[in-house]
């Protein structure tokens, strides 16, 4: 990660870029250090990434379009299968309710049909956000996920799916690499949110509230499981809320958790 900050990208509007790297093979860098020897651990962070940045990216939707419900739609799914899946991961015997699937089928039915009724090719800012859409959906293959996250990045780094224009290109790559990856590392929404003005503080209507209150939902369940064989450590979920300052207890319980359960091998997880 420290190489990839370093490099100077032509494709970010950066003056004298070093050309030794292409921003592309960056990302797919940074993307592959996700990859282990756990397959579904690596891509529940790519769908992590792909549900902050498609949480990120619903303003630019709804200012040229207000009433569309892609990008709701599209938050729905990543959540649900979010929420699935871990519980499937802790609770293998537990069945998933026909009330829960049917809702799953019913938004991605809902989000195929919006998405196909969109005629927005001419529009580079929309028809880029909505792309972001289009492949967070796709990283809930797993056969397709980098590539569909990586599709994404394309649309918010070197598009305009987060703003339009040239400026601030940098930046938003410096606020995805060291604020986005490593929070997506441990499943938790990033510090902050960036925008062209300024960095968006917590606020009960933004993006970052929405995805703590996801992340809150995800690492309860973790919290659960680890409950059942550590009770003691358990109750720290149960006392407060993880953010991104508590990395080093989220590293610790993280471990602890893959060690003790089969269904998960015993990676550990840890960013550098």
């Amino acid at each position: 990660m420290v190489s990839v900050s370093h490099h100077r990208y032509e494709e970010l509007y950066q003056s004298e870029p070093d050309g030794s790297v292409l921003l592309e093979d960056a990302l797919g860098e940074i993307l592959d250090s996700f990859q282990g020897s756990n397959r579904l651990l690596s891509q529940l962070r790519y769908v992590w990434m792909a549900l902050t940045l498609a949480v990120v990216v619903e303003p630019t939707v709804k200012y040229y379009q207000p009433d569309s419900p892609i990008p709701e739609a599209a938050i729905k799914r990543l959540t649900h299968w979010l929420l699935k899946t871990l519980t499937e991961i802790f609770n293998p015997n537990r069945q998933l309710s026909s009330g829960i699937q049917n809702i799953e089928n019913v938004i991605l039915e809902d989000f195929n049909s919006f998405l196909s009724a969109q005629n927005v090719s001419s529009f580079q800012v929309l028809s880029e956000a909505l792309d972001v859409y289009r492949n967070a959906i796709e990283t809930l293959e797993p056969d397709r996920s980098l590539q569909a996250l990586l599709n994404i990045l394309d649309d918010c780094l070197e598009g305009y799916a987060i703003f339009p224009g040239s400026y601030g290109r940098r930046e938003l790559f410096d606020w995805w690499l060291l604020d986005v990856v490593p929070s997506c590392w441990y499943l938790l929404p990033p510090v902050s949110v960036y925008s062209l003005n300024n960095v968006e503080i917590d606020d009960k209507s933004s993006p970052l509230s929405r995805l703590e209150e996801t992340s809150s939902l995800v690492w309860s369940l973790i919290g659960a499981a680890i409950q059942k064989t550590h009770p003691t450590i358990g109750t720290l979920f149960n006392s407060k809320p993880f953010t991104s300052c508590d990395e080093e207890e989220v590293q610790i319980n993280n471990q602890l958790l893959l060690s003790e359960n089969k269904n998960i091998d015993s990676e550990v997880i840890k960013y550098e």
